[in-house]
This record gives C-alpha cells, sequence and structure tokens, in this order.
C-alpha cells in the first residue's frame, strides 16, 4: 500500500512541483489550499505524511502543526514545513511549533523523495523524472 502524503500549500506551482515528484516516486498524494483545509484533511485523512507551508491562507501554517500536534490520534505525523521562509531562526521556530523537517522553497524535488523515503522507510526506488535518486 502506498503512503499517503498531504501538500498544504496555498501556491498551485508549489503544490505541482512537489505531487508530479512524490506521485512518480509511487506516493499517494492529498492536497490543501489553506490552512483550515489542510487541519480538516490531516484529521479525517491521517497522512503518513505532511508539507505544510507556514504562510497560508484562513489558519497559517505554524498553528496547524502546532494543533496537529494537540491531537493525540494524529500527533505523531511527521510534519515537514514547506516554505520560502528564509529569515534566520524561522527553521528553528518551525521545529518549535511542532515541523519534524525544514525544506525551503524552491526545492529540489528529487532531494525532498529522498528525504520522504529516509522517512518513511520506504524500500522502494525512487524514480524522478527518470532519475536514480539512490545515486
Amino acid at each position: 500500500m502506498s503512503h499517503k502524503i498531504l501538500i498544504a500549500d496555498d501556491d498551485y506551482d508549489n503544490r505541482a512541483v512537489l505531487k508530479e515528484a512524490l506521485e512518480a516516486a509511487g506516493l499517494n498524494v492529498i492536497l490543501a489550499t489553506n490552512g483550515e483545509e489542510a487541519l480538516r484533511m490531516a484529521l479525517e485523512e491521517a497522512p503518513d505524511l505532511i508539507f505544510l507551508d507556514l504562510s497560508m491562507p484562513r489558519l497559517s501554517g505554524w498553528e496547524v502543526a502546532k494543533r496537529i500536534r494537540a491531537v493525540p490520534r494524529i500527533a505523531r505525523i511527521p510534519i515537514f514545513a514547506f516554505t520560502a521562509h528564509a529569515l534566520q531562526g524561522d527553521e528553528v521556530k518551525a521545529r518549535a511549533a511542532g515541523c519534524d523537517d525544514y525544506i525551503s522553497k524552491p526545492c529540489i524535488p528529487r532531494e525532498v523523495v529522498k528525504k520522504v523515503r529516509a522517512l518513511l522507510g520506504s524500500g522502494q526506488e525512487a524514480n524522478i523524472h527518470g532519475q536514480d535518486t539512490d545515486h
């Protein structure tokens, strides 16, 4: 069974690039376009991993991460902060809010897939745009 990944980002292009890379690696992807939708989908879908933009409308990614960590049945879902925030201290703040990793945008899709595979422990070969990411 494929792992389910939630991508929560209000920017279409960011969602599309990450979705394409993860689906090409054989992962099941669900999408949210704002913080409220991300929280609802985390509660309803209980994904295996969440990519969370920290600056989204309706509810910030910071707040979504805190709320997810407060709900016992989903509190252990790994969260990757997926953000254009590049200010000093933002990675520390993201981890304090409950994020497990911090990925700056723009990202290199095959590097993101490597991180996902390492986290989820998948033995499948990652094949992003015809490239073997294990080498």
